[in-house]
């Protein structure tokens, strides 16, 4: 068996590597959070300042949430998409003869390894993060009371749980399906499998939705002790909630709404045409390309509604980055290493479409229009649960969603929708390049 998994990983490496880069930066940036909160912690305890124990808490506390939050997402997504790029592969195993059984068990010692080495190579980017928030902690304002990082036996244990548990979250499922799929239905197969909800996600999704529901009834429509900031705060924690189960339902979430806004768009262009069926046929490879963005501006956007419905609250580029700057750290790696992990699959594709007669100038403004439509389709669903924060926190605070809409520094939002635009298109820059440049005889072996 470990003959079998180290075959595998040497035959993969190109995509592992991408995988374990997202896996160690997701790991890094949740452990460094964790460690950044606890150190604080100690020295504010130590220092006997309760007002900044509450302080290391309350901010400690949001930053790791929304933190691992992200990584557990995108890592889990990019590792399911690692192993569902791989399906024939697997189908070939069963075909020589290994038994379903150890199919899986092999699946998931690769995970075990991917989350192990991830771990131990985000140990020492998790304590440069570390020190780093403490940085931006002791920039805002907080007396840190000279907190410092210094390694402890259990940043490593937390470095490897963070990388081992979103291996393990992503690969479990694809693993399970890898073992159990007909072999010739694998081979089959021109377009990514169908997506099934399993039981896992039935009742993630179930939970999600009863803390939406759980979260609005209260921030909506009862008088609170707490005031109206306290229904502001149920109202954002039920947009967050939403957001998790639209993310989490993926699928049926994000590819409708890339069908939807692409049917409207004129296809005059064969390139368009292309780019459109391949995100279309590819969903899997679509969704997990569109959610790490779509997950960074989201939280963006409810980061800067909360902040301009509470009380003195702010919003600004600084307050972004000290809560979500580790957020689109996680996100915008993990969003590129999707990119390229599934670089063989989209020459694959490039020399199909060459043999069908289409020309290099085709193949390559069609890969860019990929790029587009992902980023496109982020920054749609990131502008739906913005709105929909805007109104809900507004009945929350019982102001105007209007008043709301027009506080949000929207040159910022725009600034980041820029950007979001610009990721995907420059990532693919390389790739539409090599596209037509691809030798076809060479890429329909690999």
């Amino acid at each position: 068996m470990i003959r079998l998994v180290m075959a595998d990983v040497r035959h993969q490496a190109a995509m592992w590597l991408w995988t374990v880069l997202c896996a160690a930066v997701g790991a890094a940036c949740s452990a460094g959070s964790v460690i950044a909160m606890f150190t604080a912690l100690g020295a504010a305890q130590h220092a006997g300042d309760a007002s900044m124990v509450t302080a290391a808490i309350a901010l400690g506390g949001n930053i790791v949430f929304f933190t691992v939050l992200a990584s557990v997402g995108v890592v889990a997504s990019t590792v399911g998409l690692t192993l569902t790029s791989q399906r024939r592969e697997h189908a070939l195993w069963l075909v020589l003869g290994v038994p379903r059984r150890r199919v899986r068990s092999v699946l998931n010692i690769e995970l075990t390894v991917l989350g192990l080495v991830a771990g131990v190579l985000a140990l020492p980017l998790a304590l440069l993060v570390a020190a780093v928030a403490l940085v931006q902690w002791t920039n805002s304002g907080l007396d840190l009371h000279g907190a410092s990082i210094a390694f402890q036996p259990w940043h490593l244990g937390a470095a490897v749980a963070a990388g081992v548990f979103p291996c393990f979250v992503g690969g479990w499922g694809a693993a399970r399906r890898a073992s159990k799929t007909p072999e010739m239905r694998a081979f089959r197969e021109n377009a990514d499998p169908s997506v099934r909800t399993g039981v896992g996600r039935s009742v993630l999704a179930f939970c999600l939705l009863a803390g939406v529901v759980g979260m609005w009834l209260p921030g909506l429509g009862l008088e609170l002790s707490g005031g109206l900031e306290q229904r502001t705060a149920f109202a954002f924690a039920g947009n967050l909630f939403l957001v998790c189960l639209l993310l989490l339902m993926g699928p049926w979430v994000l590819t409708p709404l890339m069908t939807l806004w692409t049917a409207v768009v004129p296809a005059k262009d064969v390139a368009w045409r292309l780019a459109v069926h391949s995100c279309r046929t590819r969903a899997a490879r679509s969704v997990t390309t569109v959610l790490p963005f779509a997950l960074a501006l989201s939280m963006v956007g409810l980061f800067m509604v909360i902040g301009n419905a509470m009380p003195g609250g702010t919003a600004g580029v600084g307050d972004v980055l000290v809560v979500l700057g580790w957020v689109f750290v996680v996100s915008w790696v993990g969003g590129l290493a999707v990119i390229a992990l599934v670089g063989r699959e989209r020459h694959r594709d490039s020399a199909l479409l060459s043999v069908a007669g289409a020309r290099p100038g085709v193949i390559a403004r069609s890969t860019l229009y990929e790029g587009l439509i992902y980023a496109i389709t982020a920054i749609l669903f990131s502008l739906i649960t913005l709105l929909i924060a805007c109104w809900t926190i507004a009945l929350g605070a019982r102001v105007s969603p209007l008043n709301m809409l027009s506080g949000l520094p929207w040159l910022t939002l725009a600034g980041l929708a820029a950007m979001t635009l610009a990721t995907p298109c420059a990532a693919l820059l390389w790739p539409a390049i090599a596209a037509s440049r691809t030798n076809v005889s060479n890429a329909l072996r690999s």
